[in-house]
């Protein structure tokens, strides 16, 4: 898989006090604003996953996912990570999971462009 296509980042998927943090990876060759990310969805085990109250983590800042749109001076580096934090998610650490991201990006440079990501992967909760 082409570093472009990856969207599920290295660290994966670990357990919180709060739910599920699952690392991300900016699909596009260079570095973006965070207003043109739309996370789509999140399955796992094939079941949706409700995203009205996931929250954004990226370099210390932490957004509601429902504002992602307005974060146009937060840039994310394609070398980074970001973190969709799922509240409520009851999966234990040390089990296997199969986990479902989709997004779109909208680079501000190409007029009507959306551009669709998805990658299933299986990982072990840390």
């Amino acid at each position: 898989m082409l570093p472009v296509e990856r969207i599920i980042g290295e660290e994966g998927l670990s357990a919180t006090p709060e739910g599920l943090r699952l690392a991300m990876r900016l699909p596009w060759y260079r570095s973006l604003p965070f207003s043109i990310v739309e996370i789509d969805s999140v399955h796992i085990d094939g079941a949706p996953v409700d995203l009205s109250d996931a929250k954004v983590e990226f370099d210390g800042s932490v957004w509601p996912l429902k504002e992602l749109g307005e974060q146009t001076n937060a840039f994310w580096f394609v070398r980074d990570s970001a973190f969709l934090h799922i509240p409520d998610q009851g999966i234990a650490p040390g089990t296997e999971h199969e986990v479902a991201l989709s997004m779109f990006i909208s680079p501000p440079y190409i007029p009507g462009m959306k551009r669709a990501n998805t990658q299933t992967q299986t990982l072990r909760v840390a």
